[in-house]
């Protein structure tokens, strides 16, 4: 899939990023009193249309030849995340309870920073249900309700094990709402069996909902086997392993946690590493160019910084050239470019970096990939 935002200076709106951008490249020159020197790499301003004078980024050590251009930096930094949580109503109220106790100590403690919870799950009851009491998302007042927006909303669900993911669908017009647009999507399922449901058609539907799930993660608490000892959790039942849940959660870069045999310690570490996880983005799209400057799509260059020094990716004529070079961009449409995506390799790198920034740079002759 996941995460997790026409023409000169890029939004850089990154999945799962927040864009730190360099006020200084965003300054403009007035053509009265400019001392900006004249481009030496972008040719010729009459064939090019690029109206002189120019910005100049003046704070990078770019390694090409000078020329004044103009560029913006994105950086990592932990963004906005919002927390679905779905639990299966056969779940013991009090089997799970330190669970859900423990997780609402995880938003006390500042462990997850700008965060929303949304609960979708029935309140104790014939059995099972869920509520939680203890502050910072409860509110001290279970079972009748423990709901506290914004921080933590609940959305009383009774949630059936076969049923679960046709029912997040069904009830999107009701947690939805509570959801950021801007913020990194998370489920957490607990719940004893797999729903009936296939995954694929499940992501597919909730993307068409909300198109914000494309940055998506998944998490699960559920059987990881066949287990006599999780009779419990269905009187009379023993729990079948969640195949289709645990491949969710691979494909996503979640966590599967099995539900009969679980710490509750490595089960939050592991949902902490993923929600605190961020990347650079894979794909910027190129805003209107300001006053007195016209796009070049020959003069763009594409820099970053894995905390080892300013490389330059190379441009690609389109995608299908990517696997002959070691790093790679490319525009959307070569004619009429509205983005720039990364080759599939370097995007990969990108996702694996924890410390970055990239620079996007309009003005200065496209270096090729090689």
């Amino acid at each position: 899939m996941n995460g997790r935002r026409r023409v000169l200076l890029p939004v850089l709106f990154a999945a799962g990023c927040v864009v730190d951008r360099d006020a200084g490249s965003l300054t403009g020159i007035d053509p009265g009193t400019s001392t900006a020197p004249p481009a030496t790499g972008g040719g010729d301003d009459t064939d090019t249309g690029i109206e002189d004078p120019r910005l100049d980024m003046g704070g990078f050590d770019i390694p090409i030849e000078e020329c004044a251009s103009v560029g913006q930096t994105s950086t990592i930094a932990e963004g906005p995340s919002d927390i679905l949580v779905v639990v299966d109503h056969a779940i013991a109220t009090a089997q799970h309870a330190a669970t859900f106790q423990n997780f609402s100590l995880l938003i006390a403690n500042d462990q997850i920073e700008d965060v929303r919870v949304v609960m979708l799950a029935g309140y104790p009851g014939d059995g099972g249900g869920v509520c939680i009491d203890d502050p910072p998302l409860g509110v001290q007042q279970c079972p009748a309700t423990d709901d506290n927006p914004p921080l933590y909303t609940h959305v009383d669900e009774r949630i059936d094990a076969a049923t679960l993911l046709t029912q997040v669908l069904a009830t999107h017009d009701q947690w939805g709402p509570a959801m950021r647009p801007d913020a990194w999507k998370h489920i957490w399922i607990v719940t004893h069996a797999d729903p009936s449901l296939a995954t694929t058609d499940f992501l597919a539907e909730l993307v068409a909902l909300d198109p914000a799930f494309e940055r998506l993660t998944v998490h699960a608490l559920a059987p990881e086997a066949d287990d006599p000892s999780c009779a419990s959790v269905v009187a009379g039942t023993n729990a079948e392993h969640a195949a289709a849940l645990a491949a969710l959660t691979t494909d996503t870069g979640g966590v599967f946690e099995p539900l009969c045999n679980y710490s509750v310690k490595l089960l939050f570490d592991a949902m902490l590493d993923r929600i605190q996880e961020v990347a650079l983005s894979c794909e910027y799209d190129i805003p209107p160019a300001p006053d007195g400057l016209v796009f070049a799509r020959d003069l763009v260059n594409v820099d970053y910084d894995d905390g080892f020094g300013l490389q330059t990716i190379g441009y690609v004529d389109a995608v299908s050239d990517c696997p002959g070079v070691g790093n790679g961009w490319y525009y959307d449409d070569a004619l009429a470019p509205t983005k720039i995506l990364m080759c599939p390799q370097t995007c990969g790198r990108f996702q694996a970096l924890r410390q970055a920034s990239i620079e996007i740079r309009f003005g200065c002759k496209t270096v090729p990939a090689g």
